[in-house]
């Protein structure tokens, strides 16, 4: 019977570890599809943050436009 009551023990060894395996597996791949979308979500922002300095500094670009026409006069 000893034998048997090993066999158990090496098939219950060999099961968890594969689970830990697969589980290991699976976070690594959630953390890339997490780095992936953290990446795409700075870019969004940064691209709005481009506009929005483009905006501004049209805008700055006008008003001091208009100072030095009106320090002309």
């Amino acid at each position: 019977m000893p034998g048997a009551e090993l066999a158990q023990y090496g098939l219950a060894t060999f099961a968890v570890a594969g689970l830990l395996y697969f589980i290991d597996r699976w976070m690594k791949q959630k953390s890339e599809n997490d780095l992936a979308e953290v990446v795409k979500n700075n870019t969004k922002a940064l691209e709005n943050l481009t506009t929005l300095l483009q905006v501004t500094m049209a805008r700055q670009e006008a008003k001091i436009d208009e100072l030095l026409e009106r320090a002309r006069r």
